[in-house]
């Protein structure tokens, strides 16, 4: 009896195993699946896996940081990524926390709202005074407000002027443009004298530890450079042929190094110039490229290929731009056509400086007396302001409203009133530039102190925030003999 129960039993263990292998089929309308007698051993055993995953593999969650605003100020609205785990300014604010490191750059493009450094050398005082660093940055060879900027003094002669908005006597040629809208060609013995000056911010304007002259050389092109008013030596002697209306010529850097309080730079031959700069080994440094009457169109128009190659010897941590005075008018309510010519501007710059900080600034306040005899913000100001946020917005750059920042309807007449502002309502003045420079300071701390926090707060998030391994490919051809031991 036992064994037959054996052998019945063995049976049933055979067709079932043998069903296993059958595919499912359907009988009458029925369906059968397909039999495993293991199935829940089987499942046990997956289940397990799931339930248990391994430590490494783990994704991690990011936590909605809100960012905290002191109650008044207009914070820096930031479009790069709306779920905030990415943000625009983030590149500019890791680079704050390298400043003992190496230089972090700032290029402010602008009209005449910033034209001798108006406002631009307050908000450089303030970041220097924070971070550390020297000099006046970016000078442009040969300057028609010389004598108005107060932060530097530079003479220069020999030089033909061509740029983006005068176009010059001969016909401006955008592919020849530099980073600056400018170029510059020396005719006969050319010469650039910049001076330090101890009469504004000197504990960080008289002197320089790197001077920097950028241009596009032609074949027997010869420069010579003298430091603090010693004996020339020879800076650049290139025996090459390179044409200048070539596509795509190199642009070169040559510094020289040491406590630089005036320098000279004699140019014999042919060559294409840009500016020279003046900055420290780190620290803060800001580039001011005003260009008076400008909309900021210009910007669009400089090949990507040139910017490129600034990016490649010049790096900035953080571009900003800031145009409208040129734009707004009391008739124009809708700004599409500009903010379209405009747009592409912003697309190359975030081609070529992919590892930037891009930031718009609004248009600022401008007042215009109203009917009943009070000042109030000119029409058509605030359609600009508008039309420029959702300009960021669309191109993911961030973007601050000057406008409301600076106090809104009302502001320029009170700092007219102030001393701080000019009578037309739409410039300030130096003064002026130290009220506005001290608002947008606290506004980029509050931006800084935010980042801080959200670093410690999601410190998986930003791992690789802590370090820079930027190269700097600034070539030298003299060095003091300071530099040199």
């Amino acid at each position: 009896m036992a064994k037959r129960t054996f052998f019945i039993v063995l049976l049933v263990v055979l067709v079932l195993t043998g069903c296993y292998f059958l595919p499912p089929f359907s009988i009458m309308g029925y369906d059968f699946r397909q039999v495993n007698l293991l199935s829940d051993v089987m499942l046990d055993t997956i289940s397990k896996q799931i339930v248990t995953p391994k430590v490494k593999d783990t994704i991690p969650t990011y936590t909605n940081y809100q960012d905290s605003i002191p109650s008044g100020m207009i914070p820096i609205e930031d479009f790069r990524d709306s779920l905030g785990i990415h943000r625009e300014m983030d590149h500019f604010y890791k680079a704050l926390r390298q400043t003992k490191q190496r230089v972090v750059r700032i290029a402010y493009f602008g009209d005449s709202f910033i034209e001798g450094d108006i406002l631009t050398a307050h908000i450089r005082e303030l970041l220097q005074s924070r971070y550390g660093g020297c000099g006046v940055g970016f000078i442009d060879i040969k300057s028609q407000i010389a004598g108005f900027r107060t932060t530097v003094t530079e003479f220069s002669s020999g030089w033909t002027e061509y740029n983006a908005v005068n176009q010059g006597a001969h016909g401006f040629n955008s592919r020849l443009q530099g980073i600056n809208s400018r170029y510059y060609l020396p005719y006969g013995m050319a010469y650039i004298n910049v001076k330090c000056q101890n009469n504004v911010y000197p504990e960080h304007l008289d002197t320089a530890q790197v001077a920097t002259i950028y241009f596009t050389p032609e074949a027997g092109l010869e420069m010579r450079c003298a430091i603090n008013q010693q004996q020339q030596e020879p800076l650049y002697n290139d025996s090459d042929v390179i044409s200048i209306d070539s596509i795509g010529p190199r642009i070169e850097a040559q510094s020289v190094f040491g406590d630089i309080g005036r320098i000279r730079v004699t140019v014999n031959g042919k060559g294409r110039f840009y500016g020279i700069a003046l900055e420290g080994k780190q620290g803060i440094v800001l580039d001011n490229f005003s260009m008076r009457g400008s909309s900021g169109w210009h910007l669009g128009k400089i090949p990507v290929e040139t910017l490129e190659k600034f990016e490649k010897i010049r790096h900035y941590d953080l571009i900003i731009m800031h145009y409208g005075l040129n734009v707004a008018t009391p008739s124009t309510h809708h700004y599409t056509s500009y903010c379209n010519h405009f747009r592409s501007a912003i697309e190359n710059f975030k081609k070529a400086f992919p590892d930037t900080s891009l930031l718009l600034f609004s248009i600022s306040n401008r007042d215009k007396r109203g009917p009943d005899g009070q000042f109030q913000t000119m029409d058509g100001v605030v359609e600009l302001v508008e039309a420029q946020r959702n300009m960021a917005k669309e191109t993911g750059i961030a973007f601050w409203n000057l406008q409301q920042g600076m106090g809104g309807s009302g502001s320029m007449e009170r700092l007219q009133k102030e001393g701080c502002a000019n009578r037309d309502y739409t410039h300030i003045n130096f003064k002026g530039g130290e009220v506005i420079g001290k608002i947008f300071f606290d506004v980029l701390m509050n931006g800084k102190m935010n980042y801080d926090l959200r670093v410690k707060q999601n410190p998986y998030q930003y791992k690789n925030h802590q370090s820079n391994k930027r190269v700097n490919t600034t070539s030298s051809r003299i060095r003091s003999k300071k530099e040199q031991e």
